[in-house]
């Protein structure tokens, strides 16, 4: 790219572009330790064409603002190994990893726990009913994969789900596959009772933030839904089982279209007091943005601690590598401020 980048300046096309190559592994040494240029932006230019690769090196690792003239419509100048890095940075991973690393790369949490959700939030939205066989063998590859918590399936009414009309036979399945953490979706009291009759070691509640979603998905209120997951987890304290709780909407709504964060913040406070052991912030239409995820999250930690958040973000739009970094750097930059909150 760089050798390219030289030819487009053709009154400088002369210059012995393996010497100008070969700077690198020097300025790699050099760069940050330099402070000045001497004030000759055109100093490298001189020194690269009489093969000093060394002080063309030193006398170009910060540039000037006037490499920037050639932008703004001047005359084309030469261009120092900086600056060319420095309007190039995002074609090249190498040098943006090294500039940002302390911005970026140092900001992110040490150990990122995977919940995988596909057996049951995946196969559930399935057009056709997949076969019991089928379904057990995912979740076996899954575990085998090294995940440590897959989402099994969830033990609803077959009149709702039908997808899932054998959670049952599935649980019976895959008891003892591995030594990952195979949770079930309870919706209410009775959906627990039959998973804990199958084996489940781990339960799910499902409330969600929009009021019109909550009536359209689950047939009941948000208050509703949530005095029914308080009798779960209540029952799941007597059986020692923990329960993870989930938001749906936490952005917005298919119906009510935006929703706003202090609702989200009231479900989560709900559903950490009934003792949710984790909490998972699900984006459910996919329109999460850093624009509308931050300020949903800082609502919400506000009311429940870092360490039992979990975030929930479906790839509509682009965006949920996005909202995922963006998530995991703030719960890295709240570790690093003790009078607010930590990470386990």
């Amino acid at each position: 790219m760089l050798p390219e980048f030289l030819n487009r300046f053709s009154r400088f096309r002369y210059i012995q572009i393996r010497n100008y190559y070969s700077c690198f592994s020097i300025l790699e040494e050099m760069e940050g330790k330099v402070i000045s240029n001497g004030g000759d932006e055109h100093s490298f230019f001189k020194n690269a064409i009489k093969g000093n690769v060394k002080e063309a090196s030193l006398s170009n690792c910060i540039t000037l603002s006037s490499s920037f003239n050639f932008l703004y419509n001047r005359e084309p100048e030469f261009v120092g190994l900086s600056t060319y890095r420095t309007l190039n940075r995002h074609y090249s991973s190498q040098n943006h990893t090294r500039d940002v690393k302390h911005k970026l790369l140092g900001s992110l949490p040490k150990f990122v726990k995977i919940v995988e959700v596909g057996p049951r939030d995946g196969l559930q939205n399935e057009k056709e009913i997949v076969p019991t066989a089928v379904k057990v063998e995912l979740i076996k590859m899954l575990v085998s994969s090294g995940l440590p918590v897959v989402e099994a399936t969830s033990f609803v009414s077959p009149k709702w789900v039908p997808q899932l009309a054998d959670a049952k036979d599935v649980m019976s399945a895959i008891q003892g596959i591995g030594h990952s953490r195979l949770p079930v979706l309870t919706p209410n009291l009775k959906g627990f009772e039959a998973a804990v009759a199958a084996g489940a070691k781990e339960v799910a509640v499902f409330a969600a933030a929009s009021e019109s979603f909550s009536r359209s998905n689950i047939n009941c209120s948000i208050e509703d839904s949530l005095a029914r997951h308080r009798e779960v987890a209540l029952a799941a304290k007597s059986h020692s089982i923990p329960v993870r709780g989930y938001i749906s909407c936490v952005v917005g709504c298919p119906v009510e279209g935006a929703v706003p964060p202090s609702k989200v913040a009231y479900v989560a406070e709900e559903l950490l007091n009934m003792g949710c052991a984790e909490i998972s912030l699900g984006d459910t239409i996919g329109i999460g943005t850093p624009g509308n995820v931050i300020p949903m999250l800082e609502v919400v930690l506000d009311v429940v601690p870092i360490e039992k958040l979990a975030v929930h973000f479906h790839d509509t739009y682009g965006q949920a590598l996005s909202n995922i970094l963006l998530s995991l750097q703030l719960s890295r930059w709240l570790s690093w401020c003790p009078s607010k909150i930590s990470i386990a």
